[in-house]
């Protein structure tokens, strides 16, 4: 890995880099914001980008910014007016383009926009760090390419979990390891205490001693998972989210999804080895190079996983596998695996790194980025004409919508990805069972579609 003391060295000889945040009011940007704090001598925040400036200014002021630096503009030559030092506070993300960021740090999550200030950012000459993961699954291959053609870098953020995974299976690939399995943990744990039954999802809890007899996963671990997750299947057990993810790092890696539906054990960190093995060895893959999400129980004791990354790879030498166990490392019970992992993801606490990689070194997060897999959208009731497929809640999901992960060769090539029809209005009727198809949907303006078919 970097050393990162020899590289913030290089990186202070030359000129510091401006950085413009699309979204700055969210949890992202504000993690994002206060973390520049703490990084002024090699990034300069120059411009601030949400739908409510006054709420803007809040957050900034909160963060501890200066307020004299504060330059709200509503048009072109408002920015030009701008002093060197201002802060440059926008409502309108396409002005962003029009300053003079180094650097666009997009945010915002609405997935037809951030592609468009993203191709905006790039046609202006400026690095883009894109956050929003909805934009990017369908979009990146596209603003990857172009970023190449352009002699810039199109990256994603380190901090969130597409971005830190691809990273971790490229160290694991460069040491020469077979990859078996790649993923994370959903967002939010299973907690469980064994002394009293008592079990806590987020802010829910309930008594389920039965839980206990199957805490470990013992001779039958297929039965185990089956009954984990029957006991807690009042429990979201999946997330769109992860699927979205999950695509992203398809896309970059190769890897394939283990099923359509992802697997989604119920399981301790300490069983990852064995629960991501290959069948043949008792485990649930069916082939390598997949890509999972699982569920982390623990108990009240014992840490998070925090939404972090593992890879599982396949032990060459039964010798330093044994010694690793020894030193408390995850390996399956038949010692033929290791669970490599990370327990975390900071958000914007870790992104200023993209953005220092983007400008100061010219690297990217995305060695590749293709369609390799399709975020295939089934309606789980009938749909009529004229219905808007809305995106709800912090996770940003489309009601009535089932959705698996599937391989691009493996779909018809009318398929519509699933963050391709968000906020599209339907053209006819679409019964319940139905795979939603391009010609579904009103695509007329759609940009992304534009970026799809370029």
């Amino acid at each position: 890995m970097i050393n990162f003391g020899i590289l913030l060295e290089e990186a202070k000889k030359k000129k510091k880099c401006k950085v413009a945040v699309l979204g700055s009011n969210g949890s992202f940007g504000y993690t994002f914001l206060s973390q520049l704090l703490l990084m002024e001598d090699l990034l300069d925040i120059r411009v601030v980008c949400d739908l409510d400036i006054e709420k803007t200014k809040e957050v900034l002021k909160e963060q501890g910014y200066d307020e004299k630096r504060f330059y709200p503009c509503k048009s072109e030559e408002d920015i030009r007016k701008a002093g060197d030092d201002a802060i440059i506070i926008i409502d309108n993300a396409s002005l962003a383009k029009k300053t003079d960021a180094d650097v666009i740090v997009e945010a915002t999550g609405n997935p037809e926009m951030s592609a468009v200030h993203a191709e905006e950012a790039l046609l202006s000459g400026k690095h883009v760090v894109m956050v929003s993961k909805e934009a990017d699954v369908i979009a990146g291959p596209y603003l990857f390419k172009l970023a190449k053609e352009k002699g810039l870098i199109y990256s994603i953020a380190i901090g969130d979990q597409p971005a830190n995974l691809i990273n971790w299976i490229s160290y694991i690939k460069a040491l020469g390891m077979e990859v078996i399995c790649a993923g994370k943990s959903s967002e939010y744990d299973f907690v469980y205490d064994l002394d009293t039954g008592d079990f806590r999802y987020r802010s829910e809890s309930a008594n389920i001693p039965e839980l206990k007899n199957y805490w470990h996963l013992g001779s039958d671990m297929r039965k185990t998972l089956e009954m984990r997750s029957k006991l807690l299947d009042a429990y979201p057990q999946f997330a769109v989210p992860d699927y979205n993810e999950m695509n992203v790092i398809a896309n970059a890696t190769g890897l394939s999804p283990s099923q359509k539906h992802f697997h989604y054990p119920i399981i301790n960190v300490t069983e990852l080895a064995d629960v991501y093995a290959l069948e043949e060895d008792g485990g649930l893959l069916s082939h390598k190079n997949s890509l999972d999400t699982f569920n982390c129980l623990h108990r009240p004791d014992e840490v998070s996983f925090a939404g972090g990354v593992f890879v599982i790879v396949k032990s060459h030498n039964a010798t330093i596998t044994r010694i690793l166990k020894e030193k408390g490392h995850v390996v399956s019970s038949n010692s033929k695996y290791l669970a490599l992992y990370l327990p975390y993801h900071y958000m914007g606490m870790e992104a200023p790194m993209s953005v220092l990689e983007a400008y100061y070194l010219g690297i990217s997060s995305y060695e590749s980025c293709e369609n390799r897999a399709v975020m295939v959208s089934r309606t789980t009731r009938d749909f009529k004409k004229g219905e808007v497929l809305s995106l709800h809640t912090h996770h940003r999901c489309i009601m009535d919508l089932d959705v698996t992960l599937e391989k691009t060769e493996d779909v018809a090539p009318d398929t519509a990805p699933y963050y391709l029809i968000a906020e599209k209005k339907l053209k006819r009727d679409i019964p319940k069972g139905t795979v939603i198809t391009t010609d579904m949907v009103d695509l007329e303006n759609s940009e992304l579609y534009r970026m799809i078919n370029s």
